[in-house]
């Protein structure tokens, strides 16, 4: 439900943000008075009246003289995200990424839409990466990328690796000028983050990731590939041989390039599903990078989703605390800039 409410509505001055903070983009949203006093309102929010649609829940909490905390101004702001960082691969965002907190497996098949790369079904599935720290040296080396992405080809003739070339395409000048945007730009690369500039030197203005093509798995059973979509198990309950515990097995389909869903939103719902239970990290002697006191954890990690840097999981200037859910709901609410309406 919500609330309409106009520009001059009283309780909105404690969206204001406050003159010592740096928002690091303009957020005015073509209301005077809103602008000259520095309140934080998305647009989308804002009718051609220029009246504000306010959901039930922050319309409450304003009218109580509180800072909502699901408000874009409870150190919630993310910016736009600018051309640098629009129309990368999967490939290229990886390479500019600080960390990779998620790994990927990506199948390819005879079958499949030529523009589809779709997740394989199984149990349990390791993929050693190395979360230690926060990387200072970018972009990353193509020959690292078989680290963190695993890609399967399914089909009863082998995969024509020319034919495949193209979807390990990366871009120099993209990757580049990304990687300068965001270390001018984004919290967590200004003053952390150096570019090499010897490697992007010896690279040429277009080549193919061979080290991850060259890597491609080998899945020769077609019947797996359809096996893959029958979506969730679990054995039979009511069977007599079940005497103690159910036998689990749970299986699932993973978009993984976001072909069929809006991308930010599809990465924030496998973050959403990030548990205790279901994250194994196995490094000796070092400390792990995770998300309980890791500001940085998904910033780095999704620089296209948080081009700033801004709106963290974890922010000690934030009014109102927000639980890892409540922050991934709050972002999944909002990730559909141009169809949605926003809150706030």
């Amino acid at each position: 439900m919500f609330e309409t409410v106009p520009p001059s509505f009283e309780p909105l001055r404690h969206l204001q943000i406050p003159s010592d903070i740096d928002v690091p983009f303009d957020f005015s949203c073509g209301i005077e008075m809103l602008d000259l006093n520095q309140i934080l309102i998305d647009k989308l929010g804002i009718d051609k009246e220029k009246n504000i649609r306010l959901c039930r829940s922050c319309y409450n909490q304003l009218s109580k003289g509180h800072l909502p905390a699901e408000s874009l101004a409870n150190f919630r702001w993310l910016g736009d995200v600018p051309e640098q960082l629009k129309s990368l691969t999967w490939i290229e965002e990886l390479l500019i990424s600080r960390a990779h907190v998620c790994g990927s497996i990506i199948r390819l098949g005879q079958r499949n839409n030529p523009n589809a790369f779709l997740g394989i079904k199984g149990h349990v599935v390791f993929i050693p990466q190395d979360t230690t720290r926060l990387i200072d040296l970018l972009p990353m080396a193509p020959s690292s990328l078989p680290d963190v992405v695993k890609v399967v080809w399914t089909g009863k003739s082998a995969p024509d690796k020319n034919q495949l070339r193209s979807r390990f395409n990366v871009r120099k000048d993209k990757v580049y000028n990304a990687l300068k945007w965001l270390v001018n730009n984004h919290e967590d690369y200004k003053n952390h983050v150096s570019i090499n500039e010897t490697m992007i030197n010896d690279w040429d203005p277009e080549f193919v990731a061979v080290e991850l093509l060259e890597s491609i798995g080998r899945v020769s059973d077609p019947s797996a590939e359809d096996a893959c979509r029958d979506g969730f198990a679990m054995d039979d309950p009511d069977n007599d041989d079940n005497a103690d515990d159910l036998p689990l097995t749970s299986s699932g389909i993973v978009d993984t390039n976001n072909i069929a869903e809006i991308p930010d939103s599809t990465t924030l719902a496998r973050l959403a599903q990030l548990k205790d239970d279901i994250t194994i990290n196995v490094i000796t002697g070092s400390k792990i990078l995770n998300q309980y006191d890791c500001p940085t954890y998904f910033t780095s990690a999704f620089p296209c989703i948080f081009p700033y840097g801004t709106g963290k999981h974890l922010d000690p200037r934030r009014q109102h605390k927000l639980s890892l859910l409540a922050w991934v709901t709050l972002l999944l609410r909002h990730s559909s800039r141009s169809a949605c309406l926003q809150t706030l």
